[in-house]
């Protein structure tokens, strides 16, 4: 197999990846459950040691922070923060940020009660009724695993289908 197939299966494996972690968003019936599957999916599918969740604390994000506070799987692993902080860290909106140097400005992402150990990360912004409300945040110990020249696309694309099913089941008031 010469570097360009194997780049393609490589490419077609990571897509195949996110398309079913799509669907099994696509499958669940609450927000606790969105997020629970959505973090369950990305660490079995990508083999990912550390993902998290960041809230700007808002009235938009209430009712998310408080769905994610009463799973025993995702409450030590929310961290949320002050709007105007995590404004000042998505400065570019919806775009991923991939970083593999000087993480320390991304520190305060970090769950206070959780340590990681982390070389690389990828954070996604994603939102709810047209606002950004939250990260969800992938780490690595890699510091190759993520790096900022690394296309987003796919990252892109499965934010916007969580945000799009995080709107459908808070328009159903279905919270936890």
């Amino acid at each position: 197999m010469n570097k360009k197939e194997n780049i393609e299966r490589i490419n077609t494996k990571i897509a195949s990846g996110f398309e079913k972690i799509e669907n099994k968003l696509k499958e669940t019936e609450n927000i606790t459950d969105l997020f629970e599957a959505l973090f369950a999916e990305i660490e079995a599918e990508f083999q990912l040691p550390f993902v998290w969740l960041t809230m700007a604390e808002t009235a938009k994000s209430a009712p998310v922070i408080e769905a994610v506070k009463s799973s025993k799987i995702l409450k030590d692993r929310l961290n949320v923060i002050k709007p105007e902080l995590f404004s000042e860290i998505f400065f570019s909106g919806l775009k991923p940020i991939l970083v593999n140097n000087n993480l320390r400005p991304y520190y305060k992402l970090f769950p206070s009660n959780k340590k990681y150990f982390v070389k690389s990360m990828a954070m996604v912004p994603f939102k709810m009724n047209g606002e950004i409300i939250g990260s969800w945040n992938n780490g690595d110990a890699a510091q190759h695993r993520f790096s900022p020249d690394m296309d987003t696309s796919l990252l892109q694309k499965l934010a916007r289908s969580l945000s799009g099913r995080l709107d459908e089941l808070a328009g159903t008031r279905k919270r936890g």
